[in-house]
């Protein structure tokens, strides 16, 4: 994509992969992407294309490639060819990316070799007509991180692009900065981090392994990483491995988004990231935004434990009353606001029906400095004899007075709480006072242990999968 790739050096590294030890310069990727663009162009005139993504130089380039030649492009999650089926019924794709060694889907047949050899393609059966597409229609993205629904959202290449230069200019990434790719690139955030450093001039450094593991932390330390990115998944795990930013002298910058950080553990990385010279960003984010909304500027972060910030660049935030209710909702207007959700092959021809303005769904309230902070869910909100209940508040509450990790759902007028106990607590005691609290019956209050609160590919909790 010209935006992402022009007027960079040609000799300045773009993308390493550091297991295997290679670098990919800024004139061998516009080559690349280049060489795959024509391919596309040829082979398939603008058709939809579904891409496996993966944390790769192939996969990067083949994304370029796909913006480049104006296919529109889904990044869909590595899975078992069963689980794409939902998607392809619902799309028909004319070409799919596949890992070389991935399952071919059912019902589809080999395409021609890829200038991309880590790649092959996998198409429509012969005798499939063109479907229509709109012509500003770029990217589309899951909204779950996972293959299981076929909603998508639906993306220009001016979201892209205008949300990868807001992205820059707050945490100021220059040609020097590294980023390696900890979060996958099918899910906003991760894809966020290959548009912003590849548009800044900067480089991504790809590897193979889980942060977890020492050989991600030797790759990161040899690369010269300058910054970390991370859902809170991420974060409690690498609090609960007493990860010290000071033990890797090149990270400048640690980011987190993905969903609300416990406010222990955000001060606990502010402060390590200051005792170690390196900057810490809390932000917010939304795929139906192309990736990010608001962030806290790492300076201010201190006195504003718990907010998601201010507006990123270019970007304008405002609360909407709720009907019926004294609470308000976050509203988001900017040039990074997807076009709309597409459900079926048949939307994918739609226009723009958000106009830059999305509701987020999220309930928020604003300090007198303009700092907004998240109070729930909107979708989120149960109604329990005539009570309206924050479930989201609720589970900030119950972590925030008992060591738990909480989910809670309303289920048939009841409210179930599935429990991950960290230390020793009464689950039943529990109930009871939460019961006592929302003045509601004991019976209608269920708190249940689970080993452990399911989480979804971008590390938010899933609630669809928990027990039923």
């Amino acid at each position: 994509m010209s935006e992402l790739l022009a007027g960079h050096p040609s000799g300045a590294v773009a993308l390493v992969d550091a297991d295997q030890g290679l670098e990919v310069t800024y004139g061998e990727l516009r080559e690349r992407v280049g060489q795959s663009a024509a391919w596309l162009r040829r082979e398939l005139e603008g058709g939809l294309v579904f891409h496996v993504a993966t944390n790769t130089p192939a996969s990067i380039a083949l994304y370029l490639a796909c913006l480049e030649a104006r296919c529109p492009v889904a990044l869909l999650e590595p899975a078992p060819a069963d689980r794409l089926e939902p998607l392809l019924r619902a799309y028909g794709p004319d070409a799919v990316l596949l890992p070389a060694d991935t399952e071919m889907p059912a019902g589809r047949r080999p395409g021609p070799m890829l200038p991309e050899a880590e790649y092959r393609m996998a198409l429509r059966r012969a005798g499939s007509g063109p479907r229509p597409l709109h012509p500003d229609l770029a990217l589309l993205l899951t909204t779950s991180g996972s293959t299981g629904s076929p909603k998508l959202v639906r993306l220009t290449r001016g979201n892209v692009a205008a949300n990868a230069r807001s992205i820059v200019e707050y945490l100021a990434i220059g040609p020097g900065e590294r980023s390696v790719q900890s979060l996958p690139m099918h899910y906003s955030y991760g894809l966020s981090l290959v548009n912003s450093h590849l548009l800044a001039g900067a480089t991504v450094v790809v590897t193979r392994h889980s942060f977890m593991r020492p050989e991600f932390w030797g790759a990161f330390d040899r690369a010269g990483c300058t910054s970390l990115a991370g859902v809170p998944y991420v974060y409690e795990t690498l609090h609960r491995l007493r990860f010290d930013p000071a033990r890797h002298p090149s990270l400048r910058t640690l980011t987190q988004a993905g969903g609300g950080l416990r406010p222990d553990l955000i001060q606990a990385f502010h402060d390590r990231a200051r005792a170690a010279g390196a900057r810490f960003f809390v932000m917010y984010g939304q795929t139906e935004a192309t990736a990010r909304i608001a962030y806290v500027p790492w300076e201010r972060l201190g006195e504003k434990i718990g907010f998601i910030g201010v507006a990123i660049p270019r970007g304008r935030l405002s609360l909407a009353p709720v009907e019926d209710s004294e609470q308000q909702e976050l509203i988001y207007e900017g040039p990074n606001v997807m076009m709309g959700y597409a459900d079926s092959a048949a939307d994918l021809a739609a226009g723009d029906e958000l106009n830059g303005t999305l509701r987020t769904g999220d309930l928020a309230a604003a300090d007198g400095e303009g700092f907004f902070k998240l109070t729930g869910r909107l979708k989120r909100v149960a109604k329990l004899f005539g009570r309206r209940i924050s479930l989201e508040e609720l589970e900030h509450e119950l972590q925030a007075r008992y060591p738990v990790d909480a989910a809670v759902v309303d289920r048939d007028g009841r409210l179930l709480v599935f429990a991950v106990a960290r230390g020793d607590v009464d689950l039943t005691g529990i109930g009871h006072s939460l019961a006592r609290q929302l003045g509601v019956p004991p019976k209608s209050v269920h708190v249940e242990a689970v080993a452990a609160i399911p989480l979804t590919a971008s590390g938010k909790k899933d609630y669809k999968a928990l027990p039923s």
